[in-house]
């Protein structure tokens, strides 16, 4: 699975091993020093932060009136920040080699939740084989200049027009899975718990 989110929210997937998940833009919820690549303990950075960085919103009265840089712990340089891929940065060479290995041979690519505009993640839909089967999760048409087929005579790709939550939440019941969320419903957020609540009762 790859995700272009840096929110960290595929953590919350706690049974889909970390191996099998991709954060092709990185995630906040790891920080790393720019310069030595040390990883810095998460919960430790982000006191520093509470230290060292001024509150542009005024909401911390603790928060210092000036920012100063935090020195990573190895190197003692100022490059400490969340794991996340900046503009023109490069992404990580996981994406690549795994791009490379699983793509010739897959059989279903589930695109949820983007615009398609951001290469090379948007790349995907047209490097997997032809006889991939293309599902488009959106509120909206996304990717026709990449080839994606919206057409009535389209043979390989399937579009689900609405929000992910409610396309996948039936989905889910479709494949007769929902007994297996509804054991789940506290790892949830609230507004998922309660989706999946309500299609609990209608079934």
């Amino acid at each position: 699975m790859n995700t272009q989110n840096i929110d960290g929210l595929q953590e919350q997937c706690n049974k889909i091993p970390s191996d099998k998940i991709i954060a092709v833009h990185g995630t906040i919820s790891r920080a790393v020093c720019e310069t030595c690549g040390d990883e810095i303990e998460f919960e430790e950075f982000c006191n520093d932060v509470r230290r060292n960085i001024k509150d542009i919103y005024n909401q911390d009265v603790s928060a210092p009136k000036e920012s100063s840089n935090i020195p990573c712990k190895s190197c003692s340089q100022p490059t400490v920040k969340p794991e996340t891929v900046l503009f023109g940065g490069s992404l990580p060479q996981e994406f690549f080699q795994r791009v490379k290995e699983d793509l010739p041979t897959l059989d279903v690519l589930i695109v949820a939740g983007t615009s398609l505009v951001v290469s090379p993640a948007n790349s995907l839909v047209y490097n997997v084989p032809s006889t991939t089967i293309r599902f488009i999760v959106n509120k909206e048409q996304v990717g026709e200049e990449l080839g994606i087929d919206y057409s009535n005579q389209a043979e390989r790709d399937f579009f689900a027009k609405g929000n992910c939550d409610d396309i996948f939440l039936e989905l889910i019941s479709e494949l007769g899975w929902l007994s297996d969320i509804s054991q789940i419903l506290d790892q949830l957020p609230e507004s998922s718990a309660n989706l999946v609540r309500e299609k609990m009762n209608q079934v």
